[in-house]
């Protein structure tokens, strides 16, 4: 009986392992979603930083005193 004792244990571990490996892919399959939601997200807050970028910009433009040369050529019809 003893000789069966090392191929019963070896066994035993055999499914012991294959259970921490699928626990080990379903682990490695939620972090690549959670990185693909991240991506994505970060993707959008680029988009909106320029965005805002953007319109700061638009509104430095638009707050600026005119410049005499504008002022100059309003006066002239």
């Amino acid at each position: 009986m003893k000789e069966t004792e090392p191929l019963a244990a070896t066994a035993e571990e055999l499914g012991r392992m294959r259970l921490r490996m699928r626990e080990v892919e379903a682990a490695l399959r939620e972090a690549a979603a959670e990185e693909a939601r991240i991506a994505a997200e970060l993707a959008k807050v680029d988009e909106q930083a320029l965005y805002y970028d953007s319109l700061a910009g638009d509104m430095k433009r638009d707050l600026q005193p005119p410049k005499l040369a504008g002022l100059i050529r309003s006066l002239h019809w």
